[in-house]
């Protein structure tokens, strides 16, 4: 009787270390991974976007607000990189995971990061992980080693090759005004790109007008001169970011850039708007910013201009000079707090 006790007891013990083994890497070959950002601060066109990866293909779709699809991504995925997807949702028992993560209590709240969702579909049942605010700090670190591989394949998925780049920037800037209306010899002489970063491509190129000036200058006198113009273009995916012509002109927007200008400013160290208004804790960043951060999240808030080239250095009496660089049509507005061009 007591052998027959024993054999039971042996047996449900394998049995029960079957059902662990199985329950951490009961993730079938055929599972469609699925991962869903949507309510982030970024372009209306890409206000959703979904990454769906089969057995073959990982598929990147992006829609509006409303709902309508606005670009889709479709790329082979190999064996190798298939499998070593589906071992790490196994190994990081993702089937065993919370449904929802959110900020624990001490934790800086983030905004405009929208929510992700995370999605394993296999034999008609369906595991949801969601993070709200999509935020890494408050995902448990074997959700963020997820997330990381899947975000690695959506840059994957919208990435353009160099010669896909390179015919799309040549043809967007033959097609555009400035070349267009008396452009010729157009050169490609520089391309950058990271394979960090795929989906973005920076191209140079130059070429020669008949005529000085910038856009269509059909309406205008334009001088007859050979002029030699350097061009910068910059992709994100299949979209044109931005146009820059000699540093000086925006080829998207047909308008000078504005020129930069340094202004200079003497207050004391510790009484500085910025700091007082950090002091007041009505804004919270993820961890202590430096005094530049601060400064330009204290402009961009209040005044809406964008600062740059931050720096101080310490005076006599508990006073600082401060300068930084903003555009040209902003000094106004800087020199009715006291600042003054450098």
């Amino acid at each position: 009787m007591k052998r027959m006790i024993m054999i039971c007891i042996l047996t449900l013990a394998i049995l029960s270390a079957g059902c662990t083994e199985n329950d951490t890497t009961d993730i079938s070959d055929d599972a469609v991974i699925t991962h869903l950002t949507y309510g982030a601060f970024t372009l209306q066109s890409m206000a959703v976007q979904e990454l769906v990866i089969n057995s073959t293909t990982v598929n990147l779709s992006y829609y509006n607000y409303e709902n309508k699809l606005t670009a889709r991504y479709i790329k082979p995925i190999d064996e190798e990189t298939r499998s070593n997807l589906l071992e790490l949702f196994r190994d990081n028992q993702f089937t065993k995971m919370d449904k929802l993560y959110e900020p624990q209590e001490g934790q800086p709240i983030v905004a405009d990061t929208g929510t992700v969702e995370i999605s394993l579909d296999q034999d008609g049942t369906t595991k949801t992980v969601k993070v709200d605010p999509y935020f890494h700090d408050y995902m448990p670190d074997k959700l963020r080693e997820i997330d990381e591989a899947l975000l690695k394949l959506k840059r994957y998925a919208a990435a353009i090759s160099t010669e896909d780049a390179e015919a799309m920037a040549g043809e967007w800037i033959m097609n555009a005004p400035t070349y267009s209306f008396d452009g010729s010899n157009p050169v490609l002489t520089d391309h950058q790109y990271n394979e960090e970063e795929p989906e973005v491509h920076i191209l140079t190129y130059t070429f020669n007008s008949s005529h000085g000036g910038y856009g269509n200058r059909s309406d205008q006198m334009v001088t007859q001169v050979i002029t030699n113009h350097i061009v910068e273009i910059r992709l994100y995916n299949e979209i044109v970011e931005s146009v820059i012509i000699d540093d000086m002109w925006n080829e998207m927007t047909q308008s000078m850039l504005d020129k930069v200008v340094e202004m200079k400013s003497e207050q004391a160290c510790d009484q500085t708007p910025w700091q007082l208004w950090y002091a007041e804790g009505n804004i919270n960043f993820l961890m202590e910013p430096t005094e530049e951060e601060l400064v330009i999240a204290y402009f961009s808030t209040f005044h809406g201009i964008e600062i740059s080239d931050f720096s101080s250095r310490s005076l006599n009496d508990g006073m600082c000079q401060y300068s930084l660089k903003i555009k040209e049509s902003d000094a106004e507005t800087m020199a009715e707090f006291g600042w003054q061009e450098a």
